[in-house]
């Protein structure tokens, strides 16, 4: 008997327009590029979408299959042309060298965006579909900050975004997408897509899902797949980095009843819009972060993160404001990290442990942020920086830093990686040495991503509005491409109406007025919650 040959592959970044770090191939083959079985070595037993493609997969007898490539780097600035078409033609020729594919499971980020392409994951969908021919299913994954167009809906109805932020069901989205390639190859599934595309970006700052606004579309989202006909929904808070016509958040309703999708569709959209406010926070300031941190008495150390300048907001991870002003109150007991400079790391190779040496940290990549922190450290640690997560994000996956030292400056650890990387997970300092749970201050190059694995050992977790390229403050922004009029920059009414036909089928409606611009910026919370 014949077995159905199912392709995998993964093609993953989130650009921001405004980074001047322009993402080259460099860049993917620094943090995951893999071709064939080397798919296998790579993600075999991780927590992340591949992983779950490959468990349902393995488990039927009835499937062969077929790796194509994966492809990731860290988020940053718009990938360059050179890199994505080397990418993208690579891609297509795995899948012309497979042979004939009876389905393709596809992870995707959704806010990858490349020099004069606004929206190269559509792009890219378009040409494997019209490689593969048009009954051929395909089934992506899609992160929670997707700007999803509807031109994607037009190629597969079976994209699964992420319900939680950190992003922790990678595996689980990854295993649904399988189910329902296999439902619609094997059993004759028919799926539809209803799509909503609201006209707001907002800032992702608040949009954890363990509280807050998010929080309550995910639960709502749960209680729509437990009606008649609902497979799936997924909500997307969209990237608002990304400087393109299809920007912001939008809803997507996987159905069995193309009625019931678009009625929850709809419904769901109307929610999201009236939490909107709810994801606009305002944030202390360095010194005030620092000076709430020391008024705090815990056993366990208090955060503050530094957002702006996270990695995986495409961050440069160099900034230095932050830095600075811990240095310069050189609190004992206190830690920073990780901070991209591979220059100083390659100082303290050439000192040695033990030794001192003089540095210029940080502020080299996004010296408009703040200039480099002149600095006598002693070398205590130095490492590959190669290490696996522990933690719940991307659990199992292999981490490589190329490079890291850990310095002591006066009474303050700091530790430098040799490429830009959130602090996510506390095996980055382990892995060298460093124990973040024993300290008092932990300043971070972090956002959200980084509670899942450090919420357990952290107290309270203070969000630090520093200078840099991931401002929560959108407004900083000199937007040329965004459709307008858009909230928050702008302030307008929306709501989608429903009108009864002769026919009995709804018609949709979408009203936007403009009344003005606003500010970004409202609701004083400290710690995220």
């Amino acid at each position: 008997m014949r077995k159905h040959r199912i392709g995998i592959a993964f093609f993953y970044h989130e650009s921001h327009s405004f980074s001047p770090m322009k993402t080259e191939i460099e860049q993917f083959r620094n943090e995951g590029y893999f071709i064939g079985d080397e798919i296998y070595d790579a993600y075999t037993g991780t927590k992340t979408e591949v992983g779950g493609f490959l468990d349902v997969l393995k488990q039927d007898e009835a499937v062969e299959i077929v790796p194509l490539l994966c492809a990731a780097a860290v988020p940053s600035g718009a990938v360059s042309s050179e890199a994505y078409s080397i990418i993208e033609k690579q891609m297509l020729e795995s899948i012309q060298q497979a042979g004939s594919l009876d389905g393709l499971l596809l992870a995707l980020h959704g806010a990858m965006v490349v020099e004069h392409l606004f929206d190269p994951e559509e792009h890219l969908l378009g040409k494997i579909r019209g490689l593969i021919g048009p009954n051929v299913p395909i089934a992506t994954t899609l992160d929670m900050h997707a700007n999803l167009s509807e031109k994607m809906i037009d190629y597969t109805p079976l994209h699964f975004g992420f319900k939680t932020y950190p992003h922790i069901d990678m595996y689980e989205q990854g295993v649904h997408a399988a189910i329902a390639l296999l439902n619609q190859l094997k059993e004759g599934v028919t799926y539809y897509a209803s799509f909503e595309k609201l006209p707001m970006m907002p800032p992702s700052i608040n949009m954890r899902t363990a509280e807050g606004p998010m929080h309550k579309m995910i639960e709502w989202a749960k209680q729509a797949e437990e009606e008649a006909g609902i497979y799936h929904v997924s909500v997307f808070g969209g990237f608002p980095y990304s400087d393109i016509p299809v920007v912001g958040a939008s809803v997507l309703v996987v159905s069995l009843d193309p009625q019931n999708g678009k009625e929850t569709a709809q419904k769901m959209a109307s929610l999201f819009w009236s939490v909107r406010e709810e994801f606009i926070m305002d944030l202390p300031g360095v010194k005030e972060g620092l000076a709430m941190a020391m008024s705090i008495e815990d056993d366990k150390p208090v955060v503050l993160a530094d957002i702006s300048d996270n990695p995986l907001s495409c961050g440069s991870g160099d900034t230095t404001e932050l830095l600075r002003e811990m240095v310069k109150m050189n609190i004992p007991d206190t830690l920073f990290g990780g901070l991209y400079d591979p220059e100083s790391i390659k100082a303290c190779l050439n000192a040695g442990v033990g030794n001192k040496v003089s540095l210029s940290l940080g502020g080299k990549v996004s010296p408009e942020f703040g200039e480099s922190v002149q600095v006598d450290a002693t070398v205590v640690a130095l490492s590959d920086g190669v290490f696996h997560n522990s933690g719940p994000f991307n659990q199992h996956l292999r981490v490589d830093l190329k490079g890291a030292a850990h310095i002591r400056v006066g009474k303050m650890d700091i530790l430098l990686i040799g490429r830009p990387m959130s602090a996510n997970d506390p095996e980055m300092f382990r892995h060298i040495g460093l124990e973040p749970a024993t300290k008092r201050i932990l300043g971070l190059k972090a956002k959200n991503h980084f509670r899942a694995a450090f919420e357990p050992i952290v107290g309270r977790i203070i969000y630090v509005d520093a200078p840099g390229v991931a401002s929560n403050r959108l407004t900083t922004f000199t937007y040329q491409n965004i459709p307008k009029p858009i909230w928050p920059l702008d302030d307008i009414e929306y709501e989608v109406e429903r009108r009864g036909k002769n026919d009995g089928n709804d018609e949709k409606y979408l009203l936007y007025r403009s009344t003005g611009s606003i500010e970004a910026g409202s609701a004083n919370n400290d710690d995220g919650a």
